[in-house]
């Protein structure tokens, strides 16, 4: 989505995108979450780990975050929208934001569960939306090195799992 499409103050010309914009989610008070999405590797263009990443596990992702920041201040400041930095590193590390995220993501979820079934269902969703992130992420690299398109908005809908076809997915 633009950002110029948001109910943000940016000029009408501003061609700035956001990936996915959520809105009516318990996260944040109901807050519009303006997620990003990115995937970084710890390793330069030359093969040299990049600034920082050999020393400190994650400092690839860390600075993706801040660059995000830097390009988004407008979400950064607004009252009624989040941004999200959903950031993955190649070789499958997860960003902490990233991680914070799937987790509430997946409490909120698992309340619509009968209460003795809440902290299984809450593990079920966080490792099936993991897993399914996980093969999402590693389908973009392999197009981005082959330079194919992206599939675009695959399985991005249906109806959920059945509880118990969600609890027997995630043993």
């Amino acid at each position: 989505m633009r950002l110029s499409d948001m109910n943000l103050d940016v000029p009408v010309g501003d061609e700035r995108r956001i990936e996915v914009v959520a809105n009516g989610l318990p996260l944040w008070h109901g807050a519009q979450l303006a997620v990003d999405a990115t995937i970084v590797s710890p390793v330069a263009r030359s093969g040299a780990a990049q600034a920082g990443a050999a020393e400190r596990p994650g400092r690839a992702l860390a600075n993706a975050a801040q660059r995000k920041r830097r390009t988004y201040p407008e979400l950064v400041r607004a009252r009624r929208c989040r941004l999200v930095v959903f950031g993955m590193e190649v070789g499958g590390r997860w960003g902490d934001e990233a991680v914070s995220f799937l987790r509430f993501l997946a409490r909120a979820r698992a309340r619509d569960a009968p209460a003795l079934d809440r902290a299984a269902a809450h593990v079920a969703w966080s490792v099936r939306w993991s897993v399914l992130l996980a093969v999402a992420s590693q389908r973009a690299f392999a197009a981005s090195l082959l330079e194919l398109p992206l599939a675009g908005e695959c399985n991005a809908a249906g109806v959920p799992p059945a509880m118990h076809e969600l609890l027997a997915d995630s043993r």
